[in-house]
C-alpha cells in the first residue's frame, strides 16, 4: 500500500465538490444550505442521507455512514484508500507523489491495474479489428443488418474476437502480456486435462464483442454475441467472475446512464447490450441492461441509488414475462415501484426502434403499467373464461406477487386495485396476500420453489388421519349441508373444540363467516388456508359432494355427531378426576368434590349417550 501525504490529502479533498460527485450516485435536493437525498447505503422510503458543501462532508442519519468525498468513494465504490485518493486527484488534476510502504499490498494493487491494462488493450484491439480488418467483413455486415451505424460501433467501442488463436498470441506478445494473467482476466481459457488440449486457449473466438465497464468506466470484462448461428453455441458468451467482474454487481452500460437516470427519476431495464445500445442511441438514455442473468439484489440497490422507478422493457414471449416477474420480486422489496413496457409481440425494443421509429418506443415506453396490471392483463389473456374461479384462480398468483411489498399502505393500496380489476372482495384478496407472506414465496432472494401438489396431497391426507373421525363426518357434512354450517357456527362448541384433540379442521369451520351458499365465498375461505389444509378440505369436499356419495346428512346427524365429540371430552375429564383422586394426601373436602365433580360428569355423558344415534364415519383418507 502508498503511503500519501496529509497535505496531498487535504488538497485533494477541498478540491472536490463533494456534491457534484455524489450528485452522480444519488438524487440531491437542495434543503436549506444542504443537500437531502435518499441514503446509497441502505434502504430508506425517507430521505435523510445529508450533503454539506460548507464542511465537504455527508452524514446519513438513518445509518451513520458519513465522512469525506474520499469515504464516499472508498465505501460507495468498494475502492481501497490509495484508490479512492488516486481517483480523485486525477479528476481534480493533482499530482501525487506516493511512499511505498506495504510490499504485498503494492503488488496487489499493480496487479489489479495489470488486469484492468489487459482489458483497456484488448478491448481496443477487438475494436480496431471490427472497424478496419478484413476478417470482421462478416461482423460489420450483421451490424448493418442490425442498424448499427459505424459511429454507435465506435461510440461504445464494440469490437470483434477472431476465429484464430494464432492472432490473440500475436497481440498478447505485443502487449507484453503473460498468459497467467490473460487466464486470470478472463479472457484465456486454461485447457483441462481431458480435453486433449495443450495449454490456455482464447474464450472469445469469431464473436462481436461488447465491453462491459465499471460504474467509473474501466472496461472490467466482455459479453461475445455470435455473428452467425451455430449449432450447439450459445449466442452469448460472458467474463467468467474474476478480481475486477462480478456479474451479480454490474449492470450494462450504467456508466453512461447513470446521470440520466438520477436525472429521470426513473430507469428503463433492458435484456440485452444491443437493445441497450439502441435504446441509448435513440434519445432514451436513461437505459441499462442485465449480464445474461436475472436480476439481483446488488443490482437494485445500485438503481436504488439513482432512482426510485424502474420500467421493464423485455421481449413480449413467456420468457419476457417470467424474467419481468422475477425482476421485479427483487427490485420491488428494495423500495422501487416496478412498471412494465409491454412490446408488440414478437417485438424487441431494437426491433421496434428499426421498424417503426423513435415513437413507437415512446409510445411503448409512455403507456408501461403498474407491474400488477400487466401481471393481471397477461393472466387474463390466457384464462379459459372470465368466471369467478377463474377470478380467484388469477388473485391467487397476483397475491404472491402483493406479498413482496414490505410496506403496509403500499400493500393496502395493492389489494384495493387488484380487488377492484379482478371483481373480487378486498378481504378475499387480503386472505390469498396472507397466506402467500406467511408461506414465504416470495422472498428478497427470489420466489423459493413451491412444494408440488403430490407433497401437499401427502401433507393433508396426514392431517385428514391426525383427525378425530366424527370431527372428520362433521366437516363433511357442514361442506355438503348449508344448515349445517349455520348450526355449527352457532352451537356452543368452543369448549369441545379446544379439549377434543383432532378438532382442528372442525374448528376452521366452525370459525370461518363465509358464505357457504356463495361460491366466491367459499373459495375465499380456501384461499386463507395453509395449502394442506386447503387440500384435506377439497378431499372432503370431493367425496361428499359426488354422485351417489353415501354418508351421514341433516341436522339430526349433525347433532348426534356432536354429541359424540361431547362424549369424548366428557369421558376426558372424567379420566382426569379419576387420576387425580387416585393421589395420595387428599384432603377429604377435597374427595368430596372431585366425586360429586366425577357424578356430574358421568351423569352429562349418560345425557349425550341417551341422545345420539351412530353416524357413520363414510371419510377415509
Amino acid at each position: 500500500m502508498s503511503r500519501i501525504p496529509e497535505e496531498t490529502i487535504q488538497q485533494v479533498i477541498a478540491a472536490t465538490d463533494i456534491v457534484a460527485l455524489i450528485g452522480r450516485s444519488v438524487k440531491l435536493r437542495k434543503a436549506g444550505t444542504n443537500y437531502l437525498g435518499l441514503c446509497p447505503f441502505h434502504n430508506e422510503r425517507t430521505p435523510s442521507f445529508n450533503v454539506s458543501p460548507s464542511r465537504n462532508t455527508y452524514h446519513c442519519f438513518g445509518c451513520g455512514a458519513g465522512g469525506t468525498a474520499i469515504r464516499f468513494v472508498m465505501e460507495h465504490d468498494g475502492l481501497s484508500f490509495v484508490e479512492a485518493v488516486r481517483r480523485l486527484a486525477e479528476a481534480a488534476g493533482i499530482r501525487i507523489q506516493e511512499e511505498v510502504w506495504d510490499a504485498n499490498a503494492e503488488a496487489e494493487a499493480k496487479h489489479r491495474s495489470l488486469l484492468l491494462r489487459a482489458h483497456r488493450e484488448i478491448a481496443e484491439w477487438f475494436h480496431q479489428l471490427l472497424m478496419k480488418h478484413k476478417i470482421a467483413a462478416p461482423a460489420r455486415e450483421y451490424l448493418k443488418s442490425r442498424g448499427i451505424t459505424s459511429a454507435v460501433a465506435k461510440n461504445w467501442q464494440m469490437g470483434y474476437a477472431p476465429a484464430s488463436s494464432a492472432f490473440f498470441r500475436e497481440w498478447a506478445a505485443q502487449a507484453k502480456l503473460p498468459e497467467s494473467v490473460l487466464v486470470e482476466a478472463g479472457l484465456f481459457v486454461q485447457s483441462d486435462e481431458d480435453s486433449g488440449r495443450r495449454g490456455a486457449y482464447p474464450r472469445f473466438r469469431d464473436r462481436l464483442m461488447f465491453p462491459i465497464r465499471s460504474d467509473n468506466g474501466d472496461v472490467i470484462a466482455f459479453s461475445g454475441r455470435i455473428i452467425a448461428p451455430r449449432e450447439n453455441t450459445g449466442k452469448y458468451v460472458n467474463s467468467p467472475e474474476t478480481p475486477l467482474f462480478s456479474k451479480s454487481k454490474v449492470l450494462f452500460g450504467f456508466d453512461r446512464s447513470k446521470r440520466a437516470i438520477s436525472k429521470a427519476g426513473e430507469a428503463i431495464v433492458c435484456e440485452g447490450q444491443i437493445d441497450m445500445i439502441m435504446i441509448y442511441e435513440a434519445g432514451f438514455q436513461n437505459v441499462v441492461a442485465g449480464q445474461g442473468t436475472a436480476f439481483t439484489e446488488l443490482h437494485a440497490k445500485l438503481l436504488k441509488r439513482v432512482c426510485n422507478e424502474v420500467v421493464l422493457c423485455y421481449d413480449s414471449d413467456n420468457a419476457g414475462y417470467k424474467a419481468a416477474e422475477r425482476a421485479f420480486q427483487i427490485l420491488s422489496p428494495i423500495g422501487l415501484t416496478v412498471k412494465v413496457a409491454s412490446l408488440p409481440q414478437g417485438e424487441d425494443p431494437d426491433s421496434l426502434l428499426r421498424k417503426q421509429g423513435n415513437e413507437a418506443l415512446q409510445a411503448v415506453l409512455g403507456n408501461a403499467t403498474d407491474f400488477l396490471e400487466y401481471q393481471i392483463r397477461r393472466l387474463r389473456a390466457s384464462a379459459k373464461s372470465d368466471s369467478m374461479v377463474e377470478r380467484v384462480r388469477m388473485a391467487d398468483q397476483v397475491a404472491a406477487a402483493i406479498s413482496v411489498f414490505t410496506g403496509v399502505a403500499q400493500r393496502i393500496t395493492a389489494v384495493n386495485k387488484v380487488a377492484k380489476l379482478l371483481e373480487i372482495s378486498e378481504e378475499q384478496l387480503t386472505a390469498m396476500v396472507n397466506r402467500a407472506a406467511k408461506e414465504g414465496r416470495n422472498g428478497a432472494g427470489g420466489p423459493k420453489p413451491e412444494a408440488s401438489s403430490a407433497s401437499i396431497a401427502d401433507e393433508a391426507k396426514k392431517l385428514l388421519a391426525s383427525q378425530h373421525r366424527t370431527a372428520v363426518t362433521l366437516c363433511q357434512m357442514a361442506l355438503k349441508d348449508a344448515e349445517v354450517m349455520y348450526w355449527l357456527r352457532e352451537s356452543d362448541c368452543e369448549d369441545l373444540l379446544k379439549e377434543v384433540p383432532g378438532t382442528e379442521l372442525l374448528a376452521l369451520l366452525v370459525h370461518s363467516r363465509h358464505d357457504p351458499l356463495e361460491e366466491s365465498s367459499q373459495l375465499a375461505f380456501m384461499a386463507g388456508l395453509e395449502r394442506h389444509q386447503e387440500a384435506a378440505f377439497a378431499l372432503l369436499q370431493a367425496h361428499a359432494l359426488r354422485p351417489g356419495g353415501v354418508g351421514p346428512s341433516g341436522l339430526e346427524d349433525a347433532k348426534s355427531a356432536l354429541y359424540t365429540l361431547e362424549i369424548a371430552r366428557l369421558q376426558s375429564l372424567i379420566q382426569g378426576v379419576e387420576a387425580k383422586l387416585r393421589q395420595r394426601g387428599l384432603s377429604a373436602e377435597e374427595v368430596e368434590r372431585l366425586q360429586q365433580h366425577q357424578v356430574e360428569l358421568i351423569a352429562m355423558r349418560k345425557d349425550c349417550l341417551d341422545r345420539t344415534k351412530p353416524v357413520p364415519n363414510s371419510f377415509s383418507p
